[in-house]
């Protein structure tokens, strides 16, 4: 593809969702997306089972959930030149639906904006005013009575497996495009996967090969529809994820609206899309994030009880990589991600084991230095990546210091006086961070289980 126009007005200037095609015996939904006098893509979602067919009383659910997903996912073709008009054809979403989806993507894309030095508050127009009445949520057969646990290889997720599994639910493992790890944390995991696929039109990377805006999406929220059309695919009544709440902490404030990473896995989104899911979608389906009262100090505390998967999980994105020019290393030790994952569970693991999963240790290395003060609030900002809050890698940090197996490594040694002074009481810190949070949407028989998981019961 030549390189696109250099004066940006010249770019295309309206968006159009063009609707959903579907293979049924195939298991395949199409998402059809196009530019005014520019490029259409279309993107499939390999669901790897037959779909519910025509007349069938759980399509009206699926049909319901594909809109929805066409939606999101839309975003991916959008921010590539992130034009001032949308429009749609295939697709009729009520005034609900449309500032829904306005919502996610602004905030969604706030990141997307910082990096590429664009303003999208302002700039994303779902017509809002051009939508119908809300519509009520399509009924039909429940759904089987089977949790389905997003799985992404990370400590969180697993966590989560292994809470529900103490509890004796009926449970499944689910994933979209699984790499490696996902495979063997589901292997070591011994319940039943259910994959699917999301194809990306590839004439989207070769957009952002010719010069098109390119940068982060919200993930968790295409993801997480994927789940939602695949209850309908594949039999499950409850899509469970594993955020926690440290997610909910943004990384700046830009143009007074602050700006998170990780927005698609904060509780605000999550309570929005169970809300959409059953006002829109199915009223029966469940749609929760089990670990959310806990911080991710608290989590690591639990991951440290089984070494189920100490030689299968990973929380590199390196890892995860859409299109890596090599193999890609289970733990790059390079990266926020991998720094702040050493240094939560270091105050939970024996040094001997962590050093055996990630291949050495990262607190000895000073060349780590400056990214650990990033996650402490010491310069910078909070890194662009899913870690844990800044007073909670301060509080880790401070507590390794008082341990003997790990205060003489050069990164507590050089650190541990500048942030002693910042937080005084480093224990009361660490209590609330142990200490689950009221705040959450857990339906109760879920909040029973993670409290008696949390309880060793």
């Amino acid at each position: 593809m030549s390189p696109l126009p250099k004066n940006r007005a010249d770019w295309p200037q309206c968006f159009t969702f063009a609707g959903v095609e579907t293979d049924d015996a195939a298991g395949e939904a199409h998402l059809l997306y196009t530019y005014e006098s520019g490029p259409s893509f279309r993107e499939t979602i390999a669901f790897n089972a037959p779909l519910p067919a025509p007349g069938s009383p759980l399509r009206p659910g699926l049909d319901a959930a594909l809109e929805a997903l066409a939606l999101v996912a839309g975003v991916s073709y959008y921010k590539a030149f992130l034009p001032p008009r949308i429009s749609f054809e295939g697709l009729s979403p009520d005034a609900d639906q449309r500032l829904f989806f306005q919502n996610l993507y602004v905030d969604g894309l706030g990141e997307f904006g910082v990096r590429n030095g664009v303003r999208i508050d302002g700039r994303v127009d779902f017509d809002v005013a051009g939508g119908s009445s809300r519509r009520p949520a399509p009924t039909g057969a429940p759904q089987r009575r089977r949790s389905a646990v997003l799985i992404g290889g990370g400590k969180d997720s697993l966590v989560s497996t292994e809470a529900l599994k103490s509890a004796g639910e009926a449970l499944v493992l689910f994933a979209v495009n699984p790499k490696r790890p996902i495979l063997e944390c589901a292997a070591a995991s011994g319940l039943p996967f259910i994959r699917v696929e999301r194809h990306l039109d590839p004439k989207l990377f070769e957009l952002n090969e010719a010069g098109a805006l390119n940068g982060h999406v919200p993930i968790t929220a295409i993801v997480s529809f994927i789940a939602i059309a695949s209850a309908f695919v594949h039999g499950f009544d409850a899509v469970i994820l594993s955020n926690e709440r440290s997610a909910n902490q943004g990384n700046l404030v830009r143009d007074g609206r602050e700006i998170n990473h990780q927005f698609s896995k904060t509780a605000g989104v999550e309570q929005g899309i169970a809300d959409y899911v059953a006002r829109h979608i199915h009223p029966r389906l469940a749609y929760f994030s089990l670990l959310r009262p806990l911080s991710e100090a608290h989590i690591a505390q639990l991951m440290a009880r089984t070494e189920t998967y100490d030689g299968a999980f990973t929380s590199c994105n390196r890892a995860f990589q859409l299109r890596p020019k090599a193999p890609p290393a289970r733990w790059c030790r390079d990266c926020p991600k991998c720094r702040f994952t050493f240094l939560i569970l270091a105050t939970a693991m024996k040094r001997e084991r962590l050093e055996a999963i990630f291949g050495g240790n990262m607190l000895e290395d000073e060349s780590q230095r400056e990214g650990f003060e990033e996650l402490m609030g010491l310069s910078g900002h909070k890194p662009w990546e899913c870690v844990g809050e800044i007073a909670e890698s301060g509080a880790a940090l401070l507590l390794l210091a008082e341990r003997p197996e790990w205060r003489e490594t050069p990164i507590v040694r050089a650190l541990a006086p500048r942030l002693a002074a910042l937080i005084p009481d480093v224990h009361a810190i660490w209590t609330d961070l142990l200490t689950p949070s009221p705040d959450h949407h857990l339906p109760a028989r879920y909040e029973d289980m993670l409290n008696a998981y949390l309880a060793g019961r």
